[in-house]
């Protein structure tokens, strides 16, 4: 396997869990569901960020 297989599959499942947080906190009630949609949206921040990591170094290869 190469470098660049590598990257793009897991750019692949950090692309699917960006999409699986942006649905589900859509989904949820505002005020009933406040602390989940928070932790939601943190993750989806942090999957953001290693996006952006992979993004960077697949310049590079």
């Amino acid at each position: 396997m190469q470098p660049k297989d590598v990257i793009w599959r897991i750019l692949e499942r950090l692309q699917d869990l960006q999409n699986l947080c942006e649905e589900s906190y859509s989904e949820l009630h505002p005020k009933k569901n406040a602390d989940l949609i928070s932790s939601i949206e943190e993750c989806e921040r942090l999957t953001r960020t290693q996006i952006n990591i992979m993004n960077r170094i697949s310049k590079k290869y």
